[in-house]
């Protein structure tokens, strides 16, 4: 590495697009939503939008949360001075620039009243209780003859009273070795509702985000699953190309037993979440770094491509993996096996680093800069710094790169790393500007968080759609 280190280039790569309503670009995802509107899915038009919001809570949470969102009707400025990467959230009303709102209706709100209270302080298990609880008054919301598009679940301050909570500053409520919020979000996804939860310090604004941006990033990410469909995409990814990261995750409750989880992104700007099988992982050499045998690489591979064939009709012309770990050779060889009918392969690792540049200026390194040793065999890319639409660098500490490090590479890397940039603004959850890690990764873990939970081990279906897991 130290040898290959003394021949090396530099590249710069510009800072991707984003893509609105009705082809509007900008590089900023707020930016753009003020100016163009959202991408509404199944629609290329200007027309606004309203979406149906149900709630579920205490009669003290539902109040709360509706003042919330009244808050949200109005332009909503900053703390301090306005920022290129803090953009005043534009407010969400009849005439709101971002072309769609919310509406409430009481026929779409269910009160955990306090009878419901004293009968989960009764139960053998509040916790499973109140799981059950919030699953009958979903089921009854959705039976109406116009149902709501999603569902707020505002957390009754009183269910850290009744139920058991985890030991922690930011206490969680458990269901066994389960997470509450977890628990929610896999039984909606069996019902098919999405959700939003809402704790009761994001209705306090305690302990949170500014106002602006807990607005930006609960009005974006409800409109993500109100109609199940992103609101931005990538200006361009290559057609016919089949983004796979792929990830691991422990099951709760099984000392040695981890899963593969596979985060698809198509260039339509689809994304699809499949989880592999499980299987048992004791090296005592690298206990926290699970790998898969060529069989279990051979066989998730051959999932991603049959459900990517299930969408398109035909298999892609290229296939990039995106891994959070180095390939062993018994996985390189089975995801080799399985995609040997694949016209183009590029097989990347992405790991953090402490590869760090130092410029002469009082800014850092530009975002976007790729460090390439002289055979590509290896690469830094720094995917935070300045940048130079903002025209200052939103961060503290010096930038650190992202290895990139090709196992099998039919592309140049140039064209690997441009893609792994794009990746770092996709993530829909979150309306800053980019992320530092591309979300084929960033989205698959959060995602490998819920899948975690005991409860996910007995669900033979688990739904692909990211926005249920969110």
């Amino acid at each position: 590495m130290k040898n290959e280190m003394n021949y090396f280039k530099i590249e710069y790569i510009q800072e991707p697009q984003l893509l609105f309503n009705e082809g509007g670009i900008s590089l900023n995802p707020c930016v753009g939503l003020i100016k163009y509107g959202p991408r509404f899915a199944g629609s290329s038009t200007t027309e606004f939008k309203t979406f149906k919001i149900g709630i579920i809570g205490s009669s003290k949470s539902i109040a709360l949360t509706k003042h919330l969102f009244e808050s949200f009707y109005m332009k909503i400025l900053p703390d301090g001075d306005i920022k290129p990467w803090k953009i005043p959230f534009p407010g969400l009303n009849a005439n709101s620039k971002l072309r769609f709102e919310f509406i409430f209706n009481p026929e779409w709100e269910s009160i955990i009243d306090s009878f419901d209270f004293e009968n989960l302080k009764a139960a053998q298990s509040s916790s499973e209780r109140a799981l059950e609880l919030i699953k009958e008054r979903i089921i009854t919301i959705y039976e109406k003859e116009t149902p709501p598009d999603i569902i707020v679940i505002s957390f009754p301050i009183e269910f850290y009273y009744i139920c058991e909570c985890s030991d922690t500053k930011k206490p969680m409520i458990k269901v066994g070795l389960d997470d509450f919020h977890n628990r929610i979000k896999l039984l909606a996804m069996q019902l098919k509702v999405p959700t939003q939860i809402i704790r009761p310090e994001t209705l306090q604004l305690e302990g949170t985000q500014e106002r602006s941006l807990v607005a930006w990033n609960i009005v974006v990410g409800m409109l993500y699953k109100c109609q199940r469909g992103h609101p931005w995409k990538l200006t361009h990814l290559e057609e016919n190309t089949c983004y796979v990261g792929i990830s691991f995750f422990k099951e709760k409750g099984e000392e040695t037993r981890r899963a593969s989880l596979a985060q698809i992104f198509l260039d339509t700007g689809e994304s699809f979440v499949l989880r592999g099988e499980s299987f048992s992982w004791a090296n005592k050499d690298y206990p926290n770094s699970p790998h898969l045998s060529e069989e279990d690489a051979q066989r998730l591979m051959s999932y991603v491509l049959t459900h990517y064939k299930l969408i398109r009709k035909h298999y892609p012309d290229r296939i990039v993996i995106h891994k959070s770990s180095n390939f062993w050779d018994d996985e390189l060889e089975g995801f080799k096996s399985a995609t040997k009918n694949i016209k183009s392969k590029d097989f990347i690792s992405i790991l953090p680093s402490d590869f760090k540049l130092f410029t002469q200026t009082s800014y850092p390194v530009l975002r976007g800069t790729l460090v390439l040793t002289k055979n590509e065999s290896i690469g830094f890319l720094f995917t935070t710094g300045f940048v130079p639409s903002l025209k200052t660098y939103p961060g503290f500490s010096i930038p650190s790169a992202l290895q990139i490090k090709p196992f099998v590479l039919d592309t140049s890397l140039l064209k690997v790393c441009r893609e792994i940039l794009s990746f770092t603004k996709l993530d829909w959850n979150n309306t800053f500007v980019y992320s530092k890690m591309p979300v084929t990764l960033s989205v698959s873990r959060k995602v490998g968080h819920v899948m975690s939970e005991t409860e996910a081990k007995r669900i033979c279906n688990l739904d692909t759609h990211y926005y249920f897991y969110m």
